[in-house]
């Protein structure tokens, strides 16, 4: 089969079109032949071997590597002590690595059976992304019907799905942020009322004027550096912040009595950490299933390239080139 494999960390030029043997379920698990691929930033990380360093204090990776985290395909068999009713059907599914390939092994209790006539380019732009912004708004906190929510980000993979999601759970007032007007017409479209950008060093204010001085209930923080300390100016009382992701950097240290004044919480949602809890990722999954067959979740993917250029892919993440998700079509 072919995949895309890479023997050292470094940039996209490591990434390795090779064939390699098909890999073999084991109990608990199936075989997928893969039809689209989705491409995440996390595997930009791991790639660049982010995740192996001591600071970072996430899982790291053993080389040579197969990565990708996320595909749809059809099951050609199952291991031992696996559901014999998966075989033959079309799955969404979401893994620790080994996407970018074929033909990959998923476990059975992360994937989730979809319709025949589900689009699988649409599909597969949806696991990593769509999960993470489903457990921030639902297992890390839980957004109450009415409440408002700030989605930093807005424009990227989690941010456009969780604005969607935000919606689907009945926010009141739901603000995105982005960097271009472009990106922020973008955020407008998928369901954000109000597109602002947090480049600017009043954003805060502009928060607070739009939520009548109040702040926000909810806040998904993807940004970091100076941004994360910006938060608390235009997070509410009983607000909560649930950090995503930092691509600024982690920024200055938090003083926890900070929090008090307004009775505040500060946590924080890492996918793979919820491997251990299949239960809430199979709600994620389903949730995001049935969201797009009642038409209320509307995935949204920027490219898709063959699966020999990967590499590409990775590049224009990087760049920030791709509105909606990169997706990867195994055939070439």
């Amino acid at each position: 089969m072919k995949a895309i494999q890479y023997r050292t960390f470094g940039g996209p030029e490591v990434l390795e079109y090779v064939d390699l043997p098909e890999p073999e379920p084991c109990p608990g698990e199936v075989l997928i032949e893969t039809s689209a691929i989705g491409v995440n930033f996390p595997d930009i990380r791991e790639r660049q071997g982010v995740y192996n360093r001591a600071e970072t204090r996430v899982g790291g990776v053993t080389l040579p590597q197969v990565g990708g985290l996320q595909v749809v395909g059809r099951v050609l068999r199952t291991g031992t002590e696996t559901d014999g009713h998966f075989t033959g059907r079309k799955v969404m599914a979401l893994m620790p690595k080994g996407a970018y390939a074929q033909t990959t092994v998923a476990r059975a209790d992360l994937i989730v059976e979809l319709d025949e006539d589900a689009d699988d380019i649409a599909m597969a732009s949806l696991p990593c992304q769509g999960v993470t912004a489903f457990l921030a708004l639902q297992v890390c906190t839980v957004l109450r019907p009415g409440e408002s929510v700030l989605v930093h980000g807005a424009s990227g993979g989690v941010g456009s799905l969780a604005v969607q999601i935000a919606r689907v759970l009945g926010a009141g007032t739901v603000i995105g942020t982005a960097s271009t007007d472009a990106r922020r017409a973008f955020v407008r479209s998928v369901g954000a009322d109000h597109a602002i950008a947090y480049d600017s060093p009043h954003w805060p204010e502009s928060v607070l004027s739009l939520t009548g001085g109040k702040g926000v209930d909810v806040i998904l923080e993807t940004i970091g550096g100076d941004v994360f300390d910006q938060n608390f100016t235009c997070l509410g009382m009983l607000g909560r912040c649930v950090v995503i992701g930092s691509t600024r950097g982690p920024g200055e240290p938090l003083a926890p009595r900070r929090l008090m004044a307004r009775a505040q919480t500060l946590t924080g949602v890492y996918l793979p950490s919820f491997f251990q809890r299949p239960d809430l990722v199979q709600r994620g999954l389903r949730f995001l299933k049935d969201g797009v067959d009642n038409g209320l979740i509307r995935p949204s993917v920027g490219a898709t390239l063959p699966l020999s250029r990967t590499a590409d892919a990775h590049g224009m993440l990087e760049r920030r080139e791709a509105q909606g998700v990169i997706v990867l079509d195994p055939r070439y």
